[in-house]
């Protein structure tokens, strides 16, 4: 008889309203996991969830705006009250300001810190106190390809993740002596909402991209959901503060 990866685990998906987070949303409870769906827009959030209760599953909304600690604090507190404990953490709320160096902004700058390493610091103090309680836990935090490689117009994006990284390996090192591993993903061009407009509705510039990449295709959500349920299951127990790059080829290219 087969088991589920994620059979009897509760995950927290911040960041489920769509692309990554809704992916990886899906497929944990697809592989058994009960989830805790987070989003700052109500409509797509509380949509992942339903579409996991259609299918058999076990989800519960909740909204969060993860640049907002009694946000993060409320999530978790539903989180736990609904369902004891928290065993995986993923964390994808993320957001993008594309545009040239010079006329990048404080509030830009604000924006995605605030979004994309300020969130996740907070959502993991929040977190981590749970699962050092129960002796165990996956924490999976979304960096990015532009943490290692150049990339124009994505400045403080790019700052963002590489902080993430180093976060990754740094929180893994107190945290792992406790049961409780840190990892992150690293995507290279995924085809979501996140994708800059000029390439999202330009086949001749998504081709440009394509031919980059050695697969000869752009990621898609599911490409990192599957990479996700890996670190998320007990299969990758002996793995903690890497920072696993999934990009298509882009970086030898």
């Amino acid at each position: 008889m087969f088991r589920l990866r994620l059979e009897g685990k509760i995950a927290l998906v911040t960041g489920a309203g769509s692309g990554l987070g809704r992916a990886t949303a899906l497929m944990f409870a697809e592989e058994g996991a009960k989830v805790v769906v987070a989003d700052f827009n109500e409509a797509n959030g509380a949509a992942t969830a339903q579409s996991i209760i259609d299918n058999g599953g076990d989800a519960l909304f909740v909204k969060c705006n993860v640049r907002i600690q009694e946000d993060i604090k409320a999530l978790v507190k539903v989180a736990k009250e609904k369902y004891g404990r928290i065993d995986v953490l993923f964390n994808s709320a993320g957001v993008l300001v594309h545009k040239p160096f010079l006329e990048q902004t404080l509030d830009d700058f604000n924006f995605i810190i605030e979004t994309n390493l300020r969130g996740y610091i907070w959502t993991m103090q929040e977190v981590l106190p749970i699962m050092v309680e129960n002796g165990k836990g996956s924490v999976i935090n979304v960096a990015s390809i532009s943490a290692y490689k150049p990339e124009l117009n994505a400045y403080f994006y790019g700052s963002a993740k590489a902080g993430v990284a180093k976060l990754n390996m740094d929180v893994a090192k107190e945290f792992s002596p406790k049961g409780i591993r840190i990892n992150g993903i690293c995507p290279g061009p995924i085809s979501t909402n996140m994708t800059p407009e000029a390439v999202r509705n330009n086949q001749e510039e998504q081709n440009k991209v394509k031919a980059l990449l050695p697969v000869g295709r752009l990621g898609e959500p599911e490409d990192i959901a599957y990479l996700a349920v890996y670190l998320a299951s007990d299969e990758s127990s002996f793995m903690t503060g890497s920072n696993i790059v999934i990009d298509g080829g882009i970086f030898i290219s």
